[in-house]
């Protein structure tokens, strides 16, 4: 089934023809990176200036994914992996002003996430950098697996949901 889809790439909103079918990490990181060098705002999710949850939220949402507005939610939000399991697209928490989940940024391999950092905005840092290192709490999977075997009742439900 083709439909029309909005995609954020470069700060720039095009229209393209999607399927059904899930999104994977490349749409995943290809959006995110689309918002490099935007502003922070903390409890902000313009588009122009957000933290680091709204962030996540916006770049699943233009994925077809729904994810919950704060940091704490989205924390309970896929399934845990394990540090040395993770993958493209994983969501990364880390305790930062706060002893529970206070920030979260997008694993995009290589050692490296996107987040929206309080002085930069929205950018890439290693997950290796000793303040991250020190505060890293775990991952977690929003994303399905390209392997899993999934009904085709609820792919179609999750690509339709609050759609219409």
């Amino acid at each position: 089934m083709i439909g029309i889809k909005r995609i954020a790439l470069w700060g720039l909103i095009y229209w393209s023809s999607f399927s059904f079918a899930l999104p994977d990490e490349d749409h995943i990181l290809i959006t995110a990176i689309s918002f490099i060098n935007r502003g922070y705002s903390f409890g902000s999710s313009s588009p122009y200036a957000m933290d680091c949850s709204a962030f996540v939220q916006r770049v699943f949402r233009i994925n077809g994914i729904k994810l919950p507005r704060s940091t704490r939610e989205q924390a309970q939000y896929g399934k845990p992996v394990k540090r040395e399991d993770i993958k493209p697209g994983d969501l990364l928490f880390f305790r930062t002003y706060a002893p529970y989940p206070s920030h979260v940024g997008i694993y995009i391999g290589n050692g490296k996430m996107i987040h929206a950092s309080t002085k930069r905005g929205i950018i890439i840092s290693r997950i290796d950098e000793p303040y991250w290192k020190k505060r890293f709490l775990f991952a977690r999977r929003v994303l399905k697996e390209q392997n899993q075997e999934d009904d085709i009742k609820d792919i179609i439900s999750d690509s339709l949901r609050d759609r219409f």
